[in-house]
């Protein structure tokens, strides 16, 4: 929010002027005497994560993030006409918003730091999962934390975890993201560490899923499972810990059934993924706009007409293309994960070849079942495919 206050409130036809350089936008004084100008709804919608599930190693995303500048002038009505006064200006501090969100119930103003800063092992990064979004049933017998985040994974999955970067966007004591593999005897087979970028304007998203590893590089033959931990690196592997630990688990393909693998825009800066691995069917829906044709030929000099003329006609056929996911039984904290799902405008299906197919989630309301005995459920979800069926 920008609040601004000016002397010159009282001449006629007075507005403050919020140049952001390649726009402007014009706002009347409040009861107060004062502008007020919300950013979230000028930048939000200009903000996408662009970059594909498929990438390895670790990036910058640049278009995601908002550089804001701005100058506050003021104007008013010189001779009926509105005129931007050339003195009593005052530049902003440049600011970096980012595709996170706060709820009204968590206050005004809250540090971003708290929730996005890398500064212990309690520290999450940009992901809705948390350490009660799943639990692995051998985490216990294997002597793992039950405060690590637990992400099954197939051998065929691609996709990024997002982190700020370091003395970026947000102050954090996290220089690097390290990459530890094990086998079936939670023995540490292969080690390794991803530093991460210092830019102001972005976010830093590595490629931490298998496919992503495997591409740059790691050989996943025995591997069981794997962790990714933010921290600070001193002398490899020697390191602080400053976030989580993510432990990503291999789970085997269902064969029955085609996996449908989702992506899709969360509340916190990054990208989320879930498997949707029972039955699916895929549908057409046909929109058909018709006319009525005459029979005959009544600009002839003759009139005659065909067996095969057309009477009722399709003027054109708009062609819907939907497919109906299930999921295996989910958690209620993997429920809580879903409803981020629900509520993204930017999901996406995600290949086993690491393309990306552009989807509507067709939902309009979703039961969060939060039951005293934990029973399990699953989860139907109808996908509507934003691109068209033929041109």
């Amino acid at each position: 929010m920008l609040v601004a206050s000016s002397t010159n409130v009282a001449n006629t036809g007075f507005r403050f002027v919020f140049d952001f350089g390649s726009f402007q936008v014009n706002v009347q004084p409040n009861a107060s005497n004062k502008g007020i100008l919300d950013l979230a709804p000028i930048f939000r919608e200009s903000l996408k994560h662009r970059e594909g599930a498929a990438n390895e190693g670790i990036n910058v995303e640049y278009h995601s993030v908002a550089n804001i500048s701005c100058t506050i002038k003021e104007g008013w009505l010189v001779d009926g006409v509105f005129t931007v006064s050339g003195s009593g200006m005052a530049d902003i501090d440049d600011v970096y918003a980012f595709l996170a969100e706060y709820q009204v119930s968590d206050g005004y103003k809250p540090n971003p730091t708290d929730r996005y800063g890398l500064f212990t092992t309690n520290s999450y990064m940009m992901s809705e999962r948390t350490n009660d979004t799943h639990k692995w049933i051998e985490a216990p017998s294997r002597g793992l934390s039950n405060d690590w985040v637990y992400i099954p994974t197939r051998l065929a999955d691609f996709g990024q975890l997002y982190a700020p970067c370091f003395n970026g966007l947000i102050g954090n004591n996290a220089d690097s993201l390290i990459v530890s593999l094990y086998d079936d005897t939670d023995t540490l087979i292969d080690s390794n560490y991803y530093t991460l970028p210092t830019d102001n304007n972005a976010v830093a998203r590595v490629g931490a899923y298998p496919s992503n590893l495997i591409t740059d590089g790691y050989d996943f033959t025995d591997v069981k499972y794997y962790t990714i931990q933010a921290g600070e690196v001193t002398s490899f592997p020697v390191y602080t810990p400053f976030s989580r630990v993510y432990c990503f688990y291999l789970v085997a393909d269902d064969c029955r059934f085609d996996n449908v693998r989702l992506g899709w825009t969360n509340t916190c800066g990054g990208i989320d993924y879930f498997n949707f691995t029972k039955k699916s069917e895929l549908s057409y829906n046909y929109d058909r706009k018709q006319y009525q044709k005459v029979v005959g030929t009544y600009n002839a000099s003759t009139f005659d007409f065909n067996t095969f003329d057309r009477g009722t006609t399709d003027r054109y056929v708009t062609t819907t293309k939907g497919l109906q996911i299930n999921s295996d039984w989910v958690s209620v904290g993997e429920f809580n994960l879903l409803q981020t799902l629900c509520r993204s405008n930017d999901v996406f299906i995600i290949n086993d070849d690491g393309t990306m197919t552009p989807v509507l989630v067709d939902a309009q309301n979703f039961v969060i079942k939060d039951e005293r005995y934990s029973k399990l459920y699953n989860v139907t979800l109808n996908l509507k495919y934003s691109q068209p069926v033929g041109l």
